[in-house]
């Protein structure tokens, strides 16, 4: 995930001196870890490092195993590697997506760790174990504060875990409402056991557990606006930019609670540099690393610029329309501008697109923007408050050197540079589009013409409209 690319670049930047770094990866989509690794390492995040420590690659070691498998998945030669050599253990690896099924999610999230702590167990020269939960564990909740929540003994996670093994997918499906209760889908939930099973089973380590809130593009570095995936805001920003999400259901008076990668990984070093300081008899600490509450920034004002940016600004190079988007506040207000602003259009493009002979891709797109939307819902329609004793505890620690390397003060962050930046990563590094000024002129007359044809379309409907009335409204008034 971007927290594990992100956090060894960042190790290898900033820290010599560092030792090896042992990076649990498996097989996926017909590449073997080692490719995996290789091509992770050609990408623009690393340029630095290639550039100016190239030994410093050398010391990432990829560790083959899957968190799904027993033991990890590690051979006897790679888990006496991990155990022998490791001195701090980084658990990062996690389903975020929020529409998994429950059975997968605590297999995952819950199982993942519970192998991650067998390891930790067994590896002898370890300092710090930090886990990286989210600050939307406990999202049930109002007001959060840097401590464990109970949940009660219904939710035992191990005891969850052992129906995962003889359980129909089914039957567990049938589970999940009830497990969920206030909580909006299985990620929240099963964080919140996993933080569980830590604190009922794994106190004896030198346990930290990291809780960020909605991870976003860089801050600065490795440079301003960097992003690699679609999850969270990114990939909303890409459908309003391109005309595709026009209306979500939210609330535009609530706190957008985002924390750039930067200022994440940075806070998280300092984790675990400070637990392995900690006698292991101290519970283990708990850190939210989170900007609402310090430095809000509202979901209209957030909303106001990407519209500015993409309309205005710096607009895609292709687009489905001119973007837009609003927030509606009830079922029905979003119900009915779904059907004006994406159904109606998504049929009338595969109409056109039936009729020249393309493929018709619309209405199955708006499927996948419809269900990512919906996920995300629950976050839009709600703020927290989250206490930040420890976050600033840390901060305190630190040495004027240390806190420009590793910087994680949000009251530093300008949210009208950080978002137009975002928003400019999407283009540069997830769309990777031409981002010369030809490209922009020509992005920027597609614009145009399109809101000509919009307002075209308007003139056109309401003159119809008009036509067909007039002659029944001067009927009407000659009776």
């Amino acid at each position: 995930g971007i927290n594990a690319e992100y956090g060894i670049e960042k190790v290898l930047r900033s820290c010599p001196g560092v030792g090896n770094i042992y990076m649990l990866c498996r097989g996926k989509r017909g590449k073997t870890p080692q490719e995996r690794m290789d091509k992770l390492f050609a990408e623009m995040l690393f340029d630095n490092v290639r550039e100016n420590f190239p030994a410093q690659i050398k010391k990432v070691i990829p560790v083959v195993g899957d968190v799904l498998e027993k033991g990890l998945g590690l051979s006897e030669e790679d888990e006496k590697l991990v155990t022998e050599n490791c001195h701090v253990i980084i658990h990062s690896a996690a389903t975020i997506r929020f529409d998994d099924h429950i059975k997968l999610s605590l297999q995952l999230n819950v199982g993942g760790t519970v192998k991650m702590v067998e390891i930790a167990r067994k590896t002898k020269n370890l300092i710090s174990f930090i886990h990286i939960s989210t600050a939307y564990a406990n999202c049930n909740l109002n007001n959060i504060e840097e401590r464990f929540y109970e949940m009660g003994p219904e939710y035992d996670p191990l005891k969850l875990l052992e129906l995962c093994e003889w359980m129909d997918e089914d039957v567990m499906g049938s589970m999940t409402e009830p497990l969920l209760r206030d909580r909006p889908n299985t990620y929240c939930l099963t964080k919140a056991l996993t933080e569980a099973y830590l604190f009922q089973h794994a106190t004896d380590l030198p346990l930290g557990i990291f809780r960020p809130s909605i991870v976003g593009a860089s801050w600065k570095e490795p440079a301003p606006g960097w992003i690699d995936n679609y999850n969270g805001p990114s990939g909303l920003f890409v459908a309003v930019g391109k005309g595709v999400l026009r209306i979500l259901e939210g609330d535009v008076t609530k706190v957008a609670d985002v924390i750039p990668i930067d200022h994440c990984v940075n806070m998280l070093i300092v984790v675990g540099w400070y637990t392995s300081t900690l006698p292991v008899e101290d519970k283990p600490l708990i850190y939210h690393c989170t900007s609402g509450t310090k430095h809000p920034f509202t979901w209209f004002k957030l909303g106001t610029l990407l519209l500015e940016f993409f309309s205005q600004q710096e607009p895609y190079n292709e687009v489905f329309r001119r973007p837009a988007v609003n927030f509606a506040t009830s079922k029905m207000e979003l119900a009915y501008w779904k059907l004006i602003s994406h159904t109606i259009p998504a049929y009338l493009a595969d109409g056109a697109a039936k009729v020249s002979g393309s493929k018709p891709v619309m209405r199955r797109a708006y499927d996948k923007v419809h269900k990512a939307s919906e996920t995300f819902t629950f976050f839009t329609k709600r703020e927290w408050t989250w206490t930040s004793e420890n976050c600033d505890m840390l901060w305190g620690l630190l040495s004027e050197v240390d806190k420009k390397l590793y910087n994680f003060d949000v009251m530093e962050i300008v949210w009208e540079q950080y978002y137009p930046n975002f928003f400019r990563g999407t283009k540069k590094y997830l769309l990777k589009e031409d981002m010369s000024e030809d490209k922009l002129v020509l992005a920027k007359q597609r614009q145009m013409r399109l809101k000509n044809m919009t307002h075209a379309c308007v003139a056109i409907f309401l003159a119809s409209v008009l036509y067909f009335l007039y002659p029944l409204l001067l009927g009407s008034f000659r009776s």
